[in-house]
């Protein structure tokens, strides 16, 4: 979360954000002002605020109907991390209380996500603690201590919208004797200038005291368009019923209800969605939905926050499921609503891609909008009015490009329940149902219609009823974009999920997306599943991941962009049969066909940019105009070559062959034919239960992180080699022969190369703090 933070005045953040109370009975009086004049603060104690802190606020009453619990010690009972927050203000009936445990000891009062209203977070140092730098642009902190803090309420504000219907989130954090008010919302964060709460303490209460005694939840964040559905009232139970009705675990298609089933989790909240859109002659409609626990979250407070959800509708809960997907869509110049793009291709009949049954804006006239990018444009449209009289200058504020992206809460309704492709049952299932995407993706594209974020998440599993088979489900239709349309202009930064982007897409993030760097795309999806659940000789899968899918080089600015960086040496991934006796068998898998030939294809997309840029007078990689945001490490050409005219022929004749090779990447049809092709066993036999259990540990991989092992080792001990598998990492147990084989150097970048060759690569990814 980068350059999404604003400091404002006090004055300014309560004026704007905390409206006062209308009631003038309800007006706070200034003996309040002092009462938390007495709350201890020692270095390195933070603990001893807590008391002191809950104490003076309670007894002076300035919460009524909220009580505040010190959580400090106990994480949410639902949440794995055990995250929790110094002190939580909670509805007086939903507050948490110290409990007796079954060893007979007293347990402190366990943070609830679902329930908090507002965190409190004490820290001892006005500056050492503090995440807000005010003397950098951005506002961010530049040292471990102040990061960690900064990181530590980024994940509260997170856990509060992810388990509640929030549209925006408040929190108190305690610097030593200083406060800063802040505020979340999907847009980025708000924080006050600090204040002296102990000589200036009516601003602190004054936010409490009209926190608490806002007549409408809705100025607190909650979401109007939400309806908290106990588990034990009528509906609540009509819920659990429809949960087992019909059930049938033998039937293919009954995941769907035990997906439902699984969702009625009673520690989290189960809600009632109100969905609402306009129909014929601008007539609105109303549908409400009752969904439990997510079973898909985006991570992250600024973003789309996508949330997906099991649903039925409330007012035919015996009737169908759905699929509900909550999220805070970008509003920009040529971004149209998703319901807007599947309707489209609905009526083109477009197969394996989900089928519309409601969408809208969530609020009707009354839409609810982000407000952090909505400050930034005030404050700098002022700032920059007055830099007007002076002469311009690269510093002046009117020319700043906003790094906020605007908000509007969406949601929308399909028909299709998917489930993860990480479901799948064999290699073979795996490839029909890329296929399957692979085809929705052509016949979207000829519908003028590009998708432009495929990856693991957007590529599922669906069983279909009519064909009573297994396919693929192409979701998530949010960033595709109309082809046969004008370009308007769109969001500045890369459009997709940057693990499964394409080279080309991730080293040039202002060219359009193409077909190929799609299918690429889809590419990095089959290995992405594969290497996780099918056998093979890596013997490290999370160095493997690490590497493939979340290294990248950087460059600083003093260092020279024409030099060479090599990555590890890594040899050739290859996939194997099992056998009875859990050792690999030397028998050929259709799973490599598809790599090899895909790879060579990509190889000889990516080396036509090469021999160009090795003659005289041609551009080249290296010239590609600098961005700001990303440090690409570029292949410089090493070497003059005299161009004979027996040189040049052979360059021609190598040229013509690439070119015929990478034509079958800019094109559907070969790769899908591929697929289809090996599918049907025209190369070889598949094995006919090859999924094994996940190799990722169960907690994942640390994304962005420094492996702990030599970086020149990332990947040996589960070296790639041609042929028959050959483990070269210590304590195996598995004997099998070499038959290693030498990829050919390819001649210009690929996203391949990042961990797949023994060769040098170009790589790049967005800088992250």
């Amino acid at each position: 979360m980068h350059q999404k933070f604003i400091v404002v005045s006090t004055d300014m953040f309560m004026e704007k954000y905390v409206p006062p109370l209308s009631d003038p009975a309800l007006q706070r009086v200034s003996a309040t002002d002092t009462i938390l004049k007495d709350v201890p603060v020692q270095s390195g104690s933070e603990v001893k605020m807590y008391e002191p802190l809950v104490k003076a606020l309670t007894d002076a009453g300035i919460c009524p109907k909220f009580k505040f619990a010190i959580t400090a010690s106990r994480g949410d009972i639902a949440d794995p991390s055990k995250e929790a927050p110094d002190i939580g203000l909670y509805p007086s009936r939903l507050t948490p209380h110290a409990v007796e445990g079954p060893d007979g000891k007293i347990h402190a009062p366990a943070t609830n996500w679902s329930a908090v209203e507002l965190c409190i977070e004490c820290k001892t140092s006005s500056a050492a603690h503090d995440p807000f730098d005010e003397t950098e642009l951005d506002n961010e902190p530049d040292t471990n201590m102040r990061k960690a803090v900064l990181g530590q309420i980024l994940s509260y504000a997170e856990f509060i919208l992810k388990r509640q219907q929030r549209m925006w989130v408040f929190m108190v954090l305690i610097l030593g004797s200083q406060c800063r008010l802040l505020r979340f919302d999907r847009a980025g964060v708000i924080a006050s200038q600090k204040f002296d709460y102990k000589t200036r303490g009516g601003t602190l209460i004054e936010f409490l005291w009209r926190y608490a005694r806002w007549p409408a939840a809705s100025t607190r964040g909650h979401d109007p368009t939400a309806t908290y559905i106990s588990p034990t009232s009528p509906t609540g139970k009509k819920m659990r019923r429809r949960a087992t009705q019909n059930k049938d675990e033998t039937k293919p298609e009954d995941y769907v209800r035990r997906l439902f089933e699984e969702s009625l989790d009673v520690r989290w909240p189960w809600w009632k969605l109100r969905v609402e859109g306009k129909g014929l002659k601008g007539k609105v409609w109303v549908r409400f939905f009752l969904v439990g626990k997510p079973n898909f979250f985006a991570s992250g407070v600024a973003g789309r926050g996508t949330k997906g959800f099991i649903a039925v509708d409330a007012n035919n809960i015996d009737g169908p499921f759905y699929y509900l997907k909550d999220a805070w869509r970008v509003i920009g110049l040529d971004i149209d609503m998703e319901g807007n793009i599947l309707q489209y291709l609905n009526n083109k009949a477009v197969e394996y891609i989900p089928t519309l049954e409601c969408h809208g804006d969530v609020g009707g006239r009354k839409k609810q909008m982000t407000e952090t990018d909505a400050l930034w444009a005030e404050i700098n449209e002022k700032e920059g009015g007055e830099d007007e009289k002076e002469e311009d200058d690269d510093n002046n504020k009117k020319d700043l490009i906003s790094p906020f992206k605007t908000h509007r809460h969406y949601r929308i309704v399909v028909k299709e329940v998917g489930q993860p492709m990480s479901e799948f049952t064999s290699s073979r299932q795996l490839v029909h149902v890329l296929r399957c995407c692979i085809l929705a993706h052509k016949e979207a594209y000829e519908a003028n219609v590009i998708h432009r974020d495929v990856s693991a998440g957007n590529v599922l599993l669906y069983y279909d009823k009519k064909a009573k088979q297994w396919c693929g489900l192409l979701n998530d239709w949010e960033m595709s974009k109309r082809t046969d349309l004008p370009d308007k202009g769109r969001q500045l930064d890369r459009t997709g999920t940057w693990q499964f982007m394409s080279a080309m897409a991730l080293m040039t993030p202002g060219k359009e997306i193409k077909v190929a760097d799609e299918l690429e795309s889809f590419f990095h999806v089959l290995l992405y599943f594969a290497i996780r659940f099918v056998y093979h000789n890596c013997e490290n899968v999370v160095d493997f991941m690490h590497e493939y899918f979340d290294t990248h080089n950087d460059i600083s600015a003093s260092e020279d962009q024409n030099k060479t960086k090599d990555t590890e040496e890594m040899g050739l991934l290859t996939f194997c049969w099992p056998s009875t006796t859990g050792s690999l068998l030397p028998l050929p898998h259709p799973l490599n066909t598809v790599i090899t030939t895909f790879l060579q294809w990509t190889k000889a997309r990516y080396s036509l940019l090469k021999p160009k840029a090795s003659l005289p007078g041609h551009s080249t990689l290296e010239n590609l105009p600098p961005t700001n945001q990303d440090k690409i490490v570029l292949r410089s050409y090493n070497g003059t070559s005299q161009f004979s005219s027996s040189n040049r022929l052979k360059e021609a004749a190598a040229r013509k062959l690439a070119e015929d090779e990478a034509q079958n990447i800019h094109d559907h049809t070969p790769f899908s034919d591929l697929l289809g092709a090996v599918i049907h066993g025209d190369y070889g036999e598949w094995p006919l239960a090859d999924k094994t259990e996940d190799q990722l540990p169960k907690e994942g991989y640390k994304r962005d992180a420094d492996l702990k092992r030599p970086a020149n080792d990332h990947a040996k001990s589960g070296s790639m080699l041609g042929g028959i598998p050959q483990p070269l990492g210590k304590g195996s147990s598995q004997k099998r022969p070499v038959a290693a084989v030498e990829e050919p150097e390819v001649a210009g970048p690929s996203k391949n190369e990042k961990s797949l060759s023994l060769r040098r690569s170009t790589r790049t990814k967005r800088s992250r703090k």
